[in-house]
């Protein structure tokens, strides 16, 4: 029989002792967790998926001290997840499973509450943060600040300032809960978002002329309101209230000091800014990356580039690292300026520091660059962006089409639309717009069309722009029955039409002579509360005469007059303009008289127009007559009266009766301007006064006067054709140093210039360096470059020039073809002045009467007639002439 063992033997432990053992071994493990929890929170090294398998780890072996755990757990879980999880409700989770397997070992504290209230409000469900809130009072804890602050928050996140307000003043006072600085800091940040910073300045006054001193406010406090003030407008408040922060023992910091700077910068108020980043030194607070990224942004804006550089090499020299942004800001201004080189060096700064110009910095590039009129060169950076991966944006593929666009080249803005489109970025309404105006602006009313109807695709709704340049453009080509259509349109869509649409209608009807429609636009205008005033009318004024219907100007502005709107001294000066451009001085003096009759008083405008219009004319001697009567009426010639007269004597020849008048201008003490200097210049060297010309240019340098691009042009052509060639090289080379922005015309005069004395290698490095400043050869460029090589009897070249220029888009003009075949013929190259010839045939050209003169006679000669034959047929019967 088999004795049963005793409990008391090895190896067997009594029921008590067993589970008294096994308590131990889960209580130590419980401390374990807890300290292993600690030292992760410590370290910063505890993330969601650790701190989660903690929590899980810990829940078995819980007890009332691991509350402290779990509150670490569930802030780490919170902190891992920000606002925008996609598991945003793993801590309510997490919470009530500590709550539900616990409650008999550990239970949620306040800090808990807390923490749950914070995710709820992080997440936007504020109506549970309540909830919890309500949970915590029934409890009968006494709430304190760290669980009403991101309640606070949320109601301010959700623009209920008002009862953030309520909370912080009314309802925590009753809770038992004194609010601290952060509940201030909490609702004046919602107060200056909602734009009411005058509350949240007198609840900062609050705050710091608290008798008890409860919650004074800090130097956050002060900030929050510095910069709700300077958003609002308020400058002079904010600039006090930053001075005041001294006054009451508070020291800025660099984030104030920044905050004030960059309203200040913002204001205008660039020296005052300048000299707050100074006083920085002075009180030993160090600038951050974006102290010094403001000072420099304020001072680019400003035109002060050259100060934002230096502060850029302050920057660096105090160990301080330029970012990006810092880049950018010095990059725009230099582009603002521009200063295309120092744009160029400052992107290789940028590189040689390690910064990848982003898509921004390319932006910015892009966009002085067209509107620069370098769009090719625009385009080859915009190309080379996607090369590298930076990816263009909607308002980089919008600033290079609005580059293509001013240019008038439709095609390649056509070709950018639809690469935009294949590689993934929707345009936008001010993209279309951009693509529609240019097409409706250039007449190409179908290509107009179809992106409106693209737009609709693209699930966009046209807006009054877009059916406004629509309309504008039939109206323009006289299809205003199509306008009504589109009209019509947008207003059964609920497109409000503004005043410009009326206005391209008004002037659609009276160019086709339906002035009672017109009258009914102008009932349908009044019914939408639209009054049309002098300025609608003198608009269309405008419009008319510069299409040369000053007859309907006139009709509109008798209508105006029917409709009870009274002309102003502007709309008189318009239809006086639209006569003088169509010739007709007599009916623009008896505008003139008409203005008097009806009490208006006739004022430097009015003259000046009659004066160019006589001067346009040629009718010299009634200009000057008209001159003295402006005096007689008490009206003081301006710098736009002498001008016009100036540009009339030199353009009849009468150079020394300009030149007494410019010194006559000089002493009434009418300052000239540059296009005044400009005309007498090119005057004086039309007239051949080339010593004087020189001597008014140099005078005009001593002066300080900012010369333009038609100074230049004018004195590098006078120079050349006066054969001082060295002297308008040297002058060409300064302004390349300069970086001034040339245009191809001054190019053209001194390739022609180059290639007439003979120094052809300088004209072709010439020929070659023009791509290099953004331009591309015009027509007149290739003629000369061409004709030079036929000179030269490099006629192999020459042709490879003209199929370049073709492919290039230029197209070969009338004037160049003829001068081409004329170079030809001159060398006896009879066949490939038939290859010229065909080309003029193609494009519907005439031959010159040089150029039929020279034909003949080569043909003329015996040892040619047989290559006649090689000619288009057309030109088959010269030999017959010859015989």
């Amino acid at each position: 029989m088999r004795r049963r063992p005793s409990l008391s033997c090895p190896g067997h432990l009594p029921p008590h002792a067993d589970m008294s053992r096994r308590a131990s071994a889960a209580r130590d493990r419980c401390l374990e967790l807890e300290r292993a929890i600690a030292g992760r929170v410590r370290s910063g090294s505890l993330g969601l998926d650790d701190a989660v398998k903690m929590f899980d780890e810990l829940l078995p072996h819980a007890r009332p001290a691991s509350v402290r755990a779990f509150n670490q757990l569930l802030t780490a879980v919170s902190r891992a997840q920000g606002r925008g999880s996609s598991s945003s409700e793993l801590v309510p989770s997490l919470f009530n499973r500590m709550a539900r397997a616990c409650s008999d070992k550990v239970a949620p504290d306040l800090h808990t509450y807390s923490i749950l209230i914070d995710r709820f409000c992080r997440i936007g469900r504020l109506e549970l943060g309540f909830a919890a809130f309500g949970l915590i009072l029934k409890t009968g804890w006494r709430v304190n600040g760290i669980v009403i602050n991101p309640l606070l928050k949320g109601v301010c996140d959700r623009k209920c300032v008002s009862e953030a307000m309520d909370i912080l003043l009314r309802r925590m006072p009753e809770f038992g809960c004194t609010p601290d600085v952060v509940s201030y800091s909490t609702v004046l940040k919602g107060l200056c978002n909602e734009k009411r910073a005058e509350e949240a300045l007198e609840l900062l006054h609050m705050m710091a002329d608290d008798g008890g001193g409860s919650c004074p406010p800090n130097v956050v406090a002060y900030t929050t309101v510095i910069n709700g003030l300077f958003r609002d407008g308020q400058v002079d408040k904010a600039y006090n209230l930053f001075r005041e922060m001294d006054d009451r023992g508070i020291s800025p910091t660099v984030v104030t000091y920044t905050t004030v700077i960059n309203g200040l910068f913002r204001d205008g108020q660039v020296d005052k800014a300048y000299n707050l980043f100074r006083e920085m030194d002075d009180r030993g607070i160090s600038p951050t990356v974006v102290t010094y990224t403001t000072v420099i942004d304020g001072l680019s804006k400003a035109q002060a580039v050259d100060r934002a550089e230096g502060v850029l090499q302050q920057m660096i020299h105090k160990g301080v690292k330029p970012d990006n942004q810092t880049y950018t800001c010095l990059i725009h201004g230099y582009c603002s300026s521009g200063q295309g080189k120092e744009v160029v060096r400052m992107l290789k700064e940028m590189s040689a520091h390690g910064h990848k110009p982003d898509t921004v910095t390319c932006t910015l590039l892009l966009d002085h660059l067209c509107k620069s009129g370098r769009c090719t060169e625009a385009r080859k950076i915009f190309d080379s962006m996607i090369e590298k991966g930076t990816k263009p944006d909607v308002t980089t593929y919008g600033v290079l089409l609005h580059g293509y666009a001013t240019k008038g080249a439709l095609s390649d803005m056509r070709g950018l639309l639809d690469l935009m489109v294949e590689n993934g970025v929707s345009p936008n309404h001010h993209t279309f717009n951009i693509v529609l105006c240019a097409y409706a602006k250039g007449g190409m009313i179908d290509e107009a069309m179809h992106i409106f109807d693209q737009m609709r695709q693209q699930g966009l709704s046209p807006d009054v722009v877009n059916y406004g340049a629509l309309i504008d453009a039939l109206c323009k080509l006289g299809r205003v029955d199509e306008a009504m259509l589109k009209f019509n349109q947008m207003i059964h869509e609920g497109v409000t039409p503004g005043i410009v649409v009326f206005s391209s209608l008004v002037y659609g009807l009276c160019t086709v002579d339906n002035w009672e429609k017109a009258e009914e636009l102008f009932s349908e205008m009044l019914n939408q509360g639209i009054h049309p005033n002098a300025t609608f009318f003198t608009t269309i004024m405008r419009n008319l005469c510069n299409g040369g219907r000053v007859m309907e100007a006139q009709s509109l502005l008798d209508l105006m007059v029917h409709v009870g709107v009274r002309p102003n001294v502007i709309s008189y000066n318009t239809l006086i303009d639209g006569y003088c451009l169509a010739g007709r001085m007599k009916e623009a003096m008896k505008l003139l008289d008409a203005m008097v009759r009806v009490g208006l008083k006739p004022d430097t405008v009015s003259f000046n127009t009659l004066l160019h219009g006589y001067c346009r004319a040629g009718r010299i001697e009634e200009a000057v007559k008209l001159l003295d009567a402006m005096v007689r009426v008490g009206l003081k010639p301006d710098t736009v009266s002498f001008s016009t007269l100036l540009h009339g004597y030199c353009r009849a020849g009468r150079i020394d009766d300009a030149v007494r008048l410019f010194r006559e201008m000089l002493s009434n003490e009418v300052k000239p301007g540059i296009f005044t200097y400009n005309i007498v210049l090119h005057g004086l060297f039309q007239s051949g006064k080339f010593s004087e010309a020189k001597e008014l240019y140099l005078n005009m340098i001593k002066s300080g006067m900012q010369l333009n691009i038609y100074t230049y042009k004018t004195i590098l052509n006078g120079l050349c054709k006066n054969k001082c060639v060295d002297e308008a090289f040297k002058i060409f080379q300064s302004l390349c140093s300069k970086d001034f922005q040339l245009d191809i015309i001054t190019f053209n005069i001194m390739i022609d210039a180059l290639l007439k004395s003979g120094r052809k290698e300088d004209a072709m490095d010439m020929f070659t360096a023009i791509s290099a400043h953004g331009l591309g050869p015009d027509v007149v460029t290739y003629r000369l470059m061409i004709e030079n090589l036929i000179k030269e009897g490099l006629l192999e070249e020459s042709d490879n020039l003209f199929s370049a220029m073709e492919k290039s888009g230029c197209t070969p003009d009338s004037c160049m073809l003829n001068a081409l075949v004329r170079r030809l013929l001159r060398r006896g190259e009879i066949m490939r002045v038939g290859a010229y010839l065909s080309k003029i045939d193609e494009m519907n050209f005439s031959l010159e009467a040089a150029t039929t003169s020279l034909l003949i006679s080569v043909l003329s000669r015996e040892e040619y007639q047989h290559h006649a034959k090689s000619l288009p047929e057309k030109y088959h019967f010269l030999k017959e002439i010859n015989k």
